[in-house]
């Protein structure tokens, strides 16, 4: 790549210090901020090597017209300064989290005699216990409300003091005592029916609990039960016995156990159409006490190497720097080496906190774990998007205009071509009706005419629409049927084709006397189809000729030897059968799509588009290149660039990626019966 004149000036005024670095674009916006130990070495990198980047890296440099650098101390300071201009800024190739006004924390303000909890979205320095940061207000809340049922704190807005033995009420906002005083779900520390010290043990037994020290509170509980039951006091004991039994309904839940009462936080991403998708684990002495997920932006980064190591990396540094609870140990996939990160969080925390990568053992386990709930959270949140109508419906639109459709495709089929080193050569259809894809409706393929062990993608392609063509071709005769007691008569332009007969027994149906009026072998399939969908039962058998045989299994019979008792056997004729349920699901195949996509680029594209033109099929086509997510469609010699944000190139994606999914698996099932045969 040609470094411009003014950004080579620049990199050799760029200090060999440790600092911070920002990538200005030409409207003078800054595109990403960095860290480094040396800014003169690794601003650098960024324009040495330009093809060895990713994707993402390389967009970023052909968008850089001006640098700036701030020089500090440390490493932490760097950290520091990173974190809060990334938070400020918001630059368009960083690995953003969402804005901290969507996060809330638990509030208990320890500094008063009679505590309360409440939920902030905010963290002060107030002298106040914080538990956060966390995702889902609603889950807060719920939990909160599960806690005051066990343990009857206050929520109330009253200021109050202990003077002595009486409670004094410096601030009366309310009526007190309040309804939860009465329901019992508040001890009524305002009317002095609980001492400072009592209400004390309440607020630190929640702490526990939030901490994850269950095993702690039920030792306590079981005592107090004990000793309540000793002295005859059986209304306390029944109490502490009620709370004894939440407490453990609640702990029995926790998804990890661990005998070693472990303290770590296990983060995992998935990086998919500008968007990472995290999911951190807190498990805290043994037990997974919460689950986050958040979605961050990661414009054209991609799930692997140097940019999943930059998104954990991102992400740990924004999320500590707002973090209230820490771990002793992080659990990551990827090795985190950037020691001011190490630092930035060890500072946060007080204490020293690793960050490793687990190859093995109990800790692997709890990754995989969290891994597998980061992917069901991208699924979830695809279907969320699939759920939202006008997302969908300006999808289409996107996509109508970008392609110049006359119409929104509201049926898109999307193929694509998956083997292992040529063997085993699959192809997959996936089908999307406004936006939603039709399971019922996919097909896979085996590849026939490209030689095993010697892959060619343009070859398998052409064939995988050859034969999808072929079907569509065949949904588009005008074949009529009518049937009269029984004799039936089938037409094309008013001339009559065949002839057959149609009985419908208690128990089965069946076609015989089949005679044919024209040699055009799709037609003679059509009216067979026809007959099929005219008899009234599911099970029908056909009579034919051996010359009759190969149209009849084109149709979707299946050849039986075994004639049944309703059918009179003939030494010349042969018996056919189709199941109408089996062949109710292939009716989907005979439906003309308004767009069909193929995975791959131009070399790809004109395999469809001769096909289609030999078909004389005229249908809307576009092909998707995975590199840049460029779009081509015949006819157009340069890409289709659809806008990151656009509705209509994330559905196109989500089909794509459906389709390469449907492909993998299929060629993942024939190499393991190819493996055990």
């Amino acid at each position: 790549m040609k470094i411009r004149a003014k950004i080579k000036k620049l990199l050799s005024s760029i200090p060999a210090s440790t600092g911070v670095y920002q990538f200005i674009d030409k409207e003078g916006e800054v595109i990403y901020v960095g860290k480094a130990i040396n800014l003169k070495k690794r601003v650098k990198s960024y324009f040495q090597r330009y093809d060895n980047h990713s994707v993402r890296i390389q967009k970023l440099v052909q968008h850089i017209h001006d640098i700036h650098t701030t020089v500090v101390g440390s490493e932490l300071e760097a950290i520091l300064l990173e974190t809060n201009l990334i938070k400020e800024r918001k630059p368009k190739y960083n690995i953003l989290m969402k804005d901290d006004k969507n996060f809330v924390y638990i509030k208990i303000t320890k500094n008063e005699d009679f505590p309360r909890i409440s939920v902030v979205r905010k963290v002060e320095q107030d002298g106040a216990l914080y538990f956060g940061p966390k995702t889902a207000a609603s889950k807060v809340k719920k939990t909160l409300n599960v806690l005051k049922k066990i343990f009857p704190y206050r929520h109330c807005n009253l200021e109050l003091e202990q003077q002595n033995e009486t409670v004094i009420v410096r601030k009366k906002t309310m009526k007190y005592p309040c309804l939860d005083y009465h329901i019992k779900r508040c001890v009524g520390p305002c009317i002095n029916k609980c001492t400072k010290e009592e209400y004390h043990e309440i607020i630190e037994q929640i702490i526990r609990f939030l901490k994850g020290n269950t095993e702690e509170i039920i030792e306590t509980l079981n005592r107090r039960m004990n000793k309540a039951a000793r002295n005859k006091q059986f209304e306390k004991a029944a109490k502490l016995r009620d709370k004894l039994y939440a407490i453990k309904d609640i702990s029995e839940k926790q998804i990890i156990s661990s005998p070693k009462r472990i303290d770590i936080d296990s983060v995992q991403c998935i990086s998919q159409h500008g968007k990472a998708f995290v999911t951190l684990f807190m498990i805290r002495d043994g037990k997974l006490i919460n689950q986050e997920n958040f979605i961050l932006k990661a414009f054209e980064a991609q799930n692997k190497g140097s940019d999943k190591e930059e998104i954990i990396t991102s992400f740990l540094s924004q999320y500590y720097a707002q973090a209230t609870d820490f771990p002793k140990q992080i659990i990551s996939p990827v090795s985190i080496t950037d020691s001011s990160l190490h630092d930035m969080i060890a500072s946060r925390a007080d204490q020293t906190v690793t960050i490793i990568k687990p190859q093995r053992g109990e800790k692997k386990k709890i990754l995989d774990l969290t891994l597998r709930n980061v992917k069901n959270f991208v699924k979830q949140n695809q279907v969320r998007w699939q759920s939202d109508k006008a997302k969908r419906k300006k999808a289409l639109q996107d996509i109508a205009e970008a392609l110049q459709l006359d119409k929104k495709p509201k049926r898109i089929e999307c193929f694509d071509i998956s083997h292992l080193g040529g063997t085993n050569q699959v192809a997959s259809m996936v089908v999307f009706e406004n936006g939603i894809p039709i399971k019922k409706q996919y097909k896979r393929f085996k590849i026939k005419t490209v030689e095993e062990g010697k892959p060619d993608d343009f070859a398998a392609m052409m064939e995988v629409i050859k034969r999808r063509s072929a079907y569509l071709v065949k949904s588009q005769h005008d074949v009529t049927l009518s049937v009269r007691k029984g004799q039936a008569k089938g037409k094309y332009k008013n001339k009559v084709i065949a002839t057959a007969k149609l009985e419908n027994n208690d128990t089965i149906s069946v076609i015989s006397s089949l005679q044919w009026k024209t040699k055009k072998k799709k037609l003679q399939e059509d009216f067979i189809r026809l007959l099929a969908e005219k008899a009234k039962k599911n099970r029908v058998y056909i009579e034919c000729l051996a010359t009759q045989k190969p149209i009849v299994k084109a149709a979707g019979f299946r050849h039986i030897k075994k004639i049944p008792d309703e059918l009179s056997s003939h030494k010349k004729k042969h018996y056919f059968l189709l199941n109408k349920s089996a062949y109710k699901k292939e009716k989907g195949f005979t439906i003309m799509p308004d767009l069909i996509m193929i995975d791959g680029g131009k070399g790809q594209l004109s395999q469809g588009v001769s096909v289609l033109k030999e078909h004389n099929l005229d249908i809307p086509l576009v092909a998707i290149a995975k590199k840049f997510e460029h779009l081509f469609i015949p006819g157009r010699t340069q890409p289709i660039i659809m806008e990151k944000t656009s509705e209509g190139l994330y559905l196109l994606q989500q089909i794509r990626d459906e389709a390469h999914r449907f492909a993998i698996n299929y060629n993942k099932k024939l190499r393991s019966k190819t493996m055990f045969a």
